[in-house]
């Protein structure tokens, strides 16, 4: 490692070792056996060096060595998105990306959690931090990425969480895209419950409008979902233009997207 010292080498095999991507300057002290000062000193000079970035105060991104060369960040960004905040899963449109349900990438990576974070950029990826309550703080499971494990919102909850907040995930073209590349993977079954706990009924009144627009409403699924559906208008994109506005009262929802653009993806 030219150019950079035995001290600095030492810091870098430490966060490496342990299979750290992000780091504070107390989880270095401490596996380095060395005061905040001494790691302070480091650190700086290591990002003057381009092997370190300071993501904020007292936190840092170990960049990996293939990408010193052009001083760029080349790790997946949901492995560092898994060490900025506990608790938390990757969700919205993320989480659409790495079910395949999507063929639109973003340069944002979303994150649910239960505590207030501000937007963060790292190397040119955008982190952004959705807020939930603890009673929609569930449906998540661990998978690896690479060597890394991370936590992610499970198809279920995918999905509820697009229905619920579609400005997340590409607005709702995207959503409706999501669940017709999920047909066949999903267990609507579980969808229905997770909305419930959700306690948000647009999130049921969006999602029997679309299926239906998509032609995947069965008989028995609806018999399942009408009785969930209460009175009280929402609207199908809350980001949309209120502008040349339908409705639909079966599914008491204001069609404010031109409908044909929910479905018309499908025939490219």
């Amino acid at each position: 490692m030219a150019g950079i010292s035995p001290r600095e080498v030492e810091l870098i095999a430490s966060i490496s070792e342990k299979g750290l991507t992000v780091f504070t300057l107390e989880e270095a002290s401490m596996l380095m056996g060395v005061n905040k000062a001494t790691i302070v000193k480091l650190a700086n000079n290591l990002v003057k060096k381009r092997k370190l970035q300071r993501i904020e105060r007292g936190k840092y991104l170990l960049i990996p060595p293939a990408a010193w060369k052009e001083g760029k960040f080349s790790e997946q960004g949901i492995v560092v998105a898994s060490q900025l905040i506990h608790p938390y899963y990757i969700s919205y449109w993320t989480a659409l990306n790495l079910y395949g349900w999507t063929e639109q990438p973003s340069q944002t990576i979303f994150v649910a959690t239960t505590k207030i974070k501000k937007s963060l950029t790292v190397q040119g990826v955008s982190f952004r931090f959705v807020r939930l309550k603890a009673n929609r703080f569930f449906g998540h499971v661990d998978r690896w990425v690479g060597a890394q494990k991370v936590t992610i919102a499970d198809r279920e909850k995918t999905i509820v969480d697009c229905l619920d907040q579609p400005r997340y995930c590409g607005e709702i073209v995207e959503v409706a895209k999501g669940i017709w590349n999920s047909r066949d993977e999903v267990d609507f079954e579980k969808v229905l419950n997770y909305a419930d706990s959700m306690k948000n009924g647009a999130i049921l009144k969006r999602l029997g409008y679309l299926m239906e627009a998509l032609g995947i409403l069965t008989q028995d699924y609806h018999k399942k979902l009408a009785p969930r559906i209460r009175r009280g208008y929402v609207d199908l994109d809350p980001g949309a233009a209120k502008s040349a506005v339908t409705k639909s009262p079966k599914w008491q929802i204001r069609v404010n997207v031109k409908p044909e653009n929910l479905t018309e993806w499908k025939t490219h």
